[in-house]
C-alpha cells in the first residue's frame, strides 16, 4: 500500500513538473514542498505502524519465552494492512496451538506422575552426576527417605541398600536381597511400637526382585533409570495356588481311599464283636483311630485350599477383639474406642484366632492367661497395624524363614496350616504380614492392612 502510495506521489510530482516548468518555477516549488511533505507524514504513519506491530510481536515473543502461552494479540483491521493483519492472525493461531499443546502435555504428564507414584515399582532416574532428579512413592518408602532428590545415588545405596551394589552391571535380572521386615522392602515395617515401644531389632528375609536399567539421553546429556520390581508377593500367591492344588488332588484320593476302608473296618469290627475276637477287635479299633487321625489331617489342609476371596464390609475391629478378648485373654491396647474398616470380617477373626493360639501355645505353662499376650491396634499412615505378641521364646532364625510354609511346623500336633492361611487372608485385604522376635523376648507378629 505505502509502495502505491509513493508511486502515486512521484507521478503527480512529474506532472506538476512538465506542465508548471519553467512557466510558473515558484508553483513548481510549493507544489514539490507539499508532496516532499505528504511522502514524509505517510512515510512516519507508516514507520509508526509498523513499529506498533514489531512491539507488539516482541511482547507476545516474550510471553512466549516465559512460558505464557494465554497471550493474544488484538488486531484492528481497519487500522492495517492486509499482510500485517495475517501475521498477528497467524500469530494468534500458533498462540492458540502451542496453549493446547502446552494444556495436553501437562495433562500427559499428570497422569504419567500418578500412574509411576501409584506403581508399587521402584522407580529412579540418575543423570550423568550420578544425583537422584526423580524418584516416586516407592522409592521412598522403599529407602525410607522423605525426599531423594539431589542425593547421590552411589551414597544412598552404600548407606541403605549395600546389597544392591554387587549388581550394578546387570540390565535385567530378578536379584535376591536381604531385606528387614517387609516383603515390599519398607525398612521401616518393623519398627512399629507394640504398646508405645519399638522394635529395635529386625530379622532379614530373602526377597525377590526384578532389577530393570535403562539408559537414555535427556537435553542432551546421559541417564540411568532404575526399577525394581517386588516378585516375592507375586511368588507367594503362585506358591499358594501351587499348594492349593496339590491339597485337592491329596485330599481327592485320600478321600476315595478313606471312605470304603472306613466301611470295611467297621463292618470288620462288628464281625469281630459278633466273633468275639479281642485281638481283632483291637486291630479294627487301632485303624479306626488312624482313620479318624488322617481324615482331621485332611480337614485341616482343606481350610486352605477352600479360603475364598474376602467379602468386604464394614465392621468395627475393636469390638471383634474385644468379643475375642472373652475367648482368648489377652492385654488389648488401642488409640480409638471404635475402627470402623471395611474387609471380612469372618477371615480376619480366623486370622487373630490363629495368631493368638499360637502365641498362648508359645509361652511357658507359669504365665497366666491374660499375661501370655498382648495384642496392639494402632493406625499411621494410612496402613492398619495389629500386632500380637507372645512372652515366649521366640523363634530361631532358619525358622522365622519357613515358618509360612505350609506343611512345615515344629510343634508335636501341629498341622503347619495356620501361618499360611493368616498370610492368605492378609494378602487377600492387599496387606502383609511380618514375624519378628522381639528384643526383650518372645515373639511378634505385624498384620499391616491398609485402611482405605
Amino acid at each position: 500500500m505505502l509502495i502505491v502510495q509513493l508511486i502515486l506521489i512521484n507521478i503527480i510530482f512529474i506532472v506538476s513538473f512538465i506542465l508548471l516548468l519553467p512557466r510558473s518555477p515558484w508553483l513548481f516549488g510549493i507544489s514539490s514542498i507539499l508532496l516532499i511533505f505528504l511522502a514524509v507524514i505517510r512515510y512516519q504513519y507508516y514507520h509508526r505502524q509498523t513499529h506498533q506491530i514489531l512491539h507488539t510481536l516482541l511482547h507476545g515473543l516474550r510471553n512466549l519465552q516465559d512460558g505464557d502461552f494465554s497471550i493474544s494479540l488484538a488486531d484492528n483491521q481497519t487500522n492495517k494492512s492486509k499482510s500485517q493483519s495475517e501475521i498477528l492472525a497467524l500469530f494468534n493461531q500458533v498462540t492458540d496451538k502451542l496453549r493446547q499443546e502446552k494444556q495436553s502435555l501437562y495433562q500427559r504428564e499428570l497422569l504419567l506422575d500418578k500412574v509411576v507414584n501409584a506403581s508399587d515399582v521402584v522407580t529412579v532416574l540418575v543423570n550423568h552426576r550420578d544425583t537422584i532428579i526423580f524418584a516416586n512413592r516407592a522409592a521412598e518408602y522403599f529407602f525410607n527417605q522423605r525426599s531423594m532428590l539431589g542425593m547421590s545415588w552411589a551414597t544412598l545405596l552404600d548407606e541403605k541398600l549395600p546389597e544392591l551394589i554387587p549388581h550394578h552391571d546387570k540390565d535385567n535380572a530378578i536379584i535376591q536381597l536381604l531385606l528387614a521386615g517387609s516383603s515390599h522392602g519398607n525398612p521401616a515395617a518393623t519398627n512399629n511400637a507394640t504398646s508405645g515401644s519399638q522394635v529395635e531389632e529386625s530379622i532379614k528375609t530373602e526377597q525377590s526382585w526384578h532389577l530393570s536399567r535403562h539408559h537414555l539421553k535427556l537435553h542432551g546429556s546421559r541417564h540411568q533409570l532404575t526399577l525394581l520390581k517386588p516378585l516375592t508377593q507375586a511368588m507367594h500367591q503362585q506358591e499358594l495356588q501351587t499348594w492349593k492344588k496339590v491339597i485337592r488332588v491329596i485330599n481327592h484320593e485320600l478321600n476315595n481311599s478313606i471312605a470304603p476302608i472306613s466301611s470295611m473296618c467297621h463292618s470288620g469290627n462288628i464281625l469281630a464283636e459278633r466273633l468275639d475276637e479281642p485281638q481283632l477287635i483291637r486291630v479294627f479299633a487301632t485303624i479306626s483311630k488312624r482313620i479318624n487321625k488322617l481324615a482331621e489331617f485332611i480337614q485341616s489342609y482343606s481350610q486352605l485350599a477352600r479360603l475364598s476371596q474376602p467379602k468386604k464390609e464394614l465392621f468395627d475391629l475393636i469390638k471383634t477383639l474385644q468379643q475375642l478378648q472373652e475367648l482368648y485373654h489377652f492385654k488389648l491396647t488401642f488409640q480409638q474406642t471404635s475402627l470402623m474398616w471395611s474387609g471380612d470380617e469372618s477371615q480376619i477373626e480366623q486370622l487373630l484366632i490363629n495368631l493368638l493360639k499360637n502365641a498362648q501355645q508359645a509361652c511357658p505353662d507359669h504365665i497366666m492367661p491374660e499375661e501370655a499376650c498382648t495384642v496392639s491396634v494402632i493406625s499411621q499412615q494410612g496402613r492398619l497395624i495389629i500386632t500380637v505378641r507372645d512372652f515366649g521364646t521366640g523363634m530361631p532364625t532358619e525358622v522365622l524363614q519357613k515358618a509360612f510354609l505350609p506343611y512345615y511346623s515344629t510343634k508335636v500336633e501341629g498341622s503347619g496350616i495356620g501361618l499360611s492361611i493368616c498370610r492368605e487372608i492378609s494378602d487377600g485385604h492387599q496387606g502383609q504380614i511380618i514375624l519378628n522376635n522381639h528384643p526383650s523376648g518372645g515373639l511378634q507378629v505385624d498384620v499391616h492392612l491398609p485402611l482405605s
